[in-house]
């Protein structure tokens, strides 16, 4: 049994079939606190308990800032921030237990009528995890109300990748200070934020290597240095620590955009640079396992995309193993003969 103060509010402490309890009174009175752990005492001991009430009452809002305290401000993209943001504001005035599933649906439905699919499903995902975790930490009880709101089925994902002659032309219209970036995506199929926060301290030009620590999936990975960027690397003056490229986002983009109109080439993105590295890996090596750990594909079913890419060397393989399989060319058939069936001949008695 305790009372302590947590941010300038009262919290108790209590034990519930020996399982430890803490709870928010939301109050700023010492005296009010102790009532309350006081009435929780009881509850316990009359075995009126139910902690499911304690939580479902919270405020949304506040279980929100707690599940971005522990777990959502840690998530890489400054997307989900601006995702949670919306969430929290639009279920702010609820408690976390009125929550329903058809609350849940309506929300989805209002976000895929103005955006996609793709995006309201990325809306539901989040929402779901701030549910699951505050089940976890006992700030909710009971089923989550996303947990029967079907995904909409996704839109095919948009795939351009740049031909041999549109990277040259790219390349001839880079500013010099986009160039080492540039390359750096055609030749690595790394993502923009991974380039950009790529630091000297992870790279080893002696080995040829790249250290990804801080990656999309949460996991790191390994990433060799191609020739012509290690080259490239060399000239630009390796440092023992501090950003590798030094270019705000602001700049890149800048350069980028210009770079585009020079080249001619119209309808494409930064992040198409890396479908780039990875249609022309494919169609090089039809090397799928190989290519997803280079992209950092948590799973086959993202890099299962450029599978059509490599689709070409079926026919070579299949060429190989014909070669292989001893096949004798078909004899002309003689009139009457068929199999089982042998001609009768004209000296052959017949009864």
């Amino acid at each position: 049994m305790a009372i302590f103060k947590k941010r300038g509010k009262w919290w108790i402490g209590y034990r519930v079939n020996g399982q430890r309890r803490r709870e928010p009174t939301g109050s700023t009175s010492y005296a009010l606190a102790k009532e309350i752990l006081a009435k929780r005492l009881t509850e316990v001991a009359e075995q009126r308990h139910f902690p499911g009430r304690v939580a479902n009452v919270r405020p949304f809002a506040q279980v929100a800032d707690r599940y971005w305290e522990l777990h959502g401000r840690f998530l890489l993209s400054p997307t989900w921030k601006w995702m949670f943001q919306r969430i929290k504001a639009r279920f702010a005035g609820k408690k976390v237990g009125a929550i329903t599933t058809a609350d849940v649906q309506r929300y989805y439905n209002e976000i895929a009528g103005v955006h996609t699919k793709a995006t309201a499903n990325r809306y539901l995902g989040l929402l779901r995890s701030m549910f699951n975790k505050a089940h976890d930490w006992e700030d909710f009880h009971g089923d989550n109300p996303c947990s029967r709101v079907e995904k909409g089925r996704e839109s095919p994902h948009r795939l351009r990748y740049l031909s041999h002659e549109e990277m040259e032309r790219l390349q001839a219209a880079a500013h010099p200070r986009l160039y080492p970036v540039l390359l750096c995506a055609l030749l690595t199929g790394m993502r923009r934020g991974e380039i950009l926060g790529l630091t000297w301290e992870n790279v080893n030009l002696e080995q040829g290597t790249i250290y990804l620590l801080k990656t999309k999936s949460g996991k790191p990975r390994e990433i060799p240095i191609p020739t012509k960027l290690h080259d490239v690397l060399m000239s630009m003056g390796p440092q023992p620590a501090g950003s590798v490229f030094n270019l705000p986002l602001i700049m890149l983009q800048r350069y980028f955009k210009k770079a585009l109109e020079r080249a001619g080439i119209f309808g494409f993105r930064f992040h198409d640079l890396r479908h780039t590295f990875a249609s022309h890996f494919v169609m090089q090596t039809h090397n799928l396992p190989a290519l997803q750990k280079l992209l950092g594909h948590s799973t086959p079913t993202m890099t299962q995309r450029y599978a059509h890419l490599g689709s070409g060397h079926l026919a070579s393989e299949m060429a190989a193993f014909e070669s292989a399989i001893p096949v004798k060319p078909q004899t002309p058939m003689l009139e009457g003969h068929h199999l089982g069936h042998h001609p009768v001949s004209s000296h052959t008695p017949v009864s």
